[in-house]
């Protein structure tokens, strides 16, 4: 049996009162040989405040929600990493929810973490999301009176403002560094549309095709979904073989691009150049390590925990993105244009 004050008060003598202020650091007007004897005791019979009792008077759990599409998806894990490190720095607990990037179990977790307790939630939208749906999710959050952030997928609407990435100047880097290269053919790997990331690295892709006088070539684009089956999909929809690089919006259906080009007996970045997006962990370790543009995406996990923290502090929102920039890191995947 879990010890309580009333155990610390029989053994010591000392009324429920007493032993209550010494157990929380409020009896200054306590002796201290007193408190030694309450302090000792409590040592001794393995006292344990209990928590939920404590949340129910001080309406506080010190515990945080994190509803994160796919757990296995290496950015993903990196980013709980960072949260999670973030929380442990503001003396909380995080609680993990993995949706396999279905919008109806992220319904389903914010309003069982509502029923849990906890103090705050970090959103990340699942990609099925369409952007009416997602302030729904945000109403849903503040009609249960729960503080929240939503983190890398954020949505372009009023009272959304989230920590993210600037993913027009990360879809930008991408396409540019190519373009230095000589490239002029180059074909992209979307993400899904419904999602603002996926969104923004496609504009940041045009961006800077746009201002090189470079032709935007429908053709050369395929609307992907961030996973290696849409990045194998896609070169073999590119069959006529007219382009002479990829941009792929994420690093999965970059590694699926790739696996799909080496099948085919391409060579890389001989025949075909090749970036990515995200720096995942496995970029390094592809077969040709993957040129690829990083995210700050630990440095993102505990910015939005101190964000939350501070919102709960102050009783304050976020009113404006929190914005990270980009890195393009280069590595194996891309060289000059060798061919017309």
């Amino acid at each position: 049996m879990r010890a309580s004050i009333k155990d610390i008060a029989r053994a010591t003598g000392y009324s429920i009162t007493t032993v209550s202020l010494v157990l929380n650091n409020k009896g200054n007007k306590i002796s201290a040989e007193t408190t030694a004897k309450i302090l000792e005791a409590a040592r001794a019979l393995h006292y344990r405040p209990n928590q939920l009792a404590v949340s129910l008077v001080k309406q506080r759990s010190k515990t945080f929600g994190l509803i994160v599409p796919d757990i296995s998806n290496g950015y993903f894990s990196s980013l709980a990493t960072g949260i999670e490190r973030g929380c442990q720095k503001y003396g909380r607990m995080l609680f993990l929810c993995s949706t396999n990037d279905q919008r109806s179990r992220n319904i389903k977790y914010i309003n069982r973490l509502a029923e849990m307790g906890v103090d705050g939630i970090f959103d990340i939208i699942s990609r099925d999301t369409t952007l009416e749906e997602g302030i729904v999710e945000v109403q849903l959050m503040n009609d249960l009176g729960i503080p929240h952030i939503l983190v890398d997928r954020i949505l372009d609407a009023p009272g959304c403002a989230g920590i993210e990435n600037n993913h027009i100047q990360g879809g930008y880097l991408a396409t540019q560094h190519l373009i230095d290269l000589g490239h002029r053919h180059i074909a992209c790997v979307t993400g899904p549309t419904l999602l603002e990331d996926a969104r923004r690295r496609y504009a940041g892709y045009k961006k800077a095709l746009r201002e090189s006088g470079i032709p935007l070539e429908e053709q050369l684009i395929y609307r992907g979904d961030y996973t290696q089956a849409s990045g194998k999909a896609a070169v073999k929809s590119w069959s006529d073989g007219s382009y002479t690089a990829v941009f792929a919006c994420n690093d999965a259906s970059a590694f699926g691009v790739c696996q799909q080009l080496l099948a085919e007996g391409k060579t890389i970045p001989g025949d075909i150049s090749v970036v990515g997006y995200d720096d995942a962990i496995y970029a390094e370790m592809l077969q040709v390590p993957l040129t690829t543009i990083r995210q700050p995406i630990q440095e993102m996990g505990m910015e939005a925990a101190r964000q939350l923290t501070e919102m709960i502090n102050r009783h304050t929102t976020l009113k404006e993105p929190i914005v990270f920039e980009p890195q393009l890191i280069l590595r194996s995947s891309t060289a000059e244009r060798n061919r017309p």
